[in-house]
């Protein structure tokens, strides 16, 4: 890989906790030339699980992809991320901020960065693919684009998009596997994510600007099925 990884520390006051992000810099990269954006929940599961560097590498140097920055942010434990990134999170609405009103404003004042909402990507799995939906949901005119790999849906989730006037301006990756239906969380249930991830489907129909939806034949609720996607999921935001 010709391109470059870097620890980046950020002090967030709205979340009193200090990041270490994984931060992918692309090959020849120069200050005086403007780079896309991609910010990751579970960072640390997307660089080591899903090699989101390598993938955008591939992405940037072979297929033509537009140059792109990525960002990882890590959880330091499991059980913040539900206080983190759930819709009914303890923490989450901070969390939410942190992204739009820390996070954001220190990458662009480091990264020479396109300020349009069509250059920033979210992606997240899980927990941090509800996030990422959330985010376009309440800073439209900020994010706009997200991939959503599996995403938790509960009700709060399904109110915020069926209340939102935005959904015009949104462009979608999600996808989910055909065996998830009986998924046990990190908090002991046993969840069914095909009905969650249907239902947000049945609101999404037909409102999205751009969507690209499906259940994965044997696809299930890990990394061996968000993986291989990562390529696809670059192609259809970006090519």
């Amino acid at each position: 890989m010709d391109g470059t990884v870097e620890t980046l520390h950020l002090q967030s006051k709205l979340l009193d906790h200090e990041f270490d992000l994984h931060v992918y810099i692309p090959p020849n990269y120069h200050e005086n030339f403007s780079y896309n954006l991609i910010i990751t929940g579970d960072g640390q599961d997307f660089f080591k699980l899903g090699k989101v560097d390598q993938k955008i590498e591939h992405f940037i140097l072979e297929d033509s992809g537009p140059e792109t920055i990525v960002v990882g942010v890590p959880y330091p434990r499991v059980a913040m991320r539900r206080k983190w990134y759930a819709p009914d999170g303890e923490h989450t609405n901070d969390y939410l901020r942190f992204i739009k009103e820390e996070l954001l404003p220190m990458l662009e004042n480091k990264y020479n960065l396109n300020q349009d909402p069509d250059s920033r990507l979210l992606m997240g799995d899980s927990l941090s693919a509800s996030l990422a939906l959330m985010a376009c949901l309440t800073y439209p005119d900020t994010f706009q684009r997200a991939v959503l790999f599996s995403p938790y849906v509960d009700d709060q989730l399904k109110t915020m998009v069926t209340e939102s006037n935005s959904l015009h301006s949104l462009k979608m990756y999600h996808q989910f596997g055909s065996d998830e239906r009986e998924v046990k969380a990190t908090d002991g249930r046993v969840l069914d994510f095909i009905e969650m991830n249907e239902s947000l489907h049945e609101l999404f129909a037909n409102k999205l600007q751009s969507y690209d939806y499906k259940k994965i034949d044997q696809g299930n609720h890990t990394w061996f099925t968000w993986g291989p996607l990562l390529p696809e999921a670059l192609e259809f935001h970006w090519l």
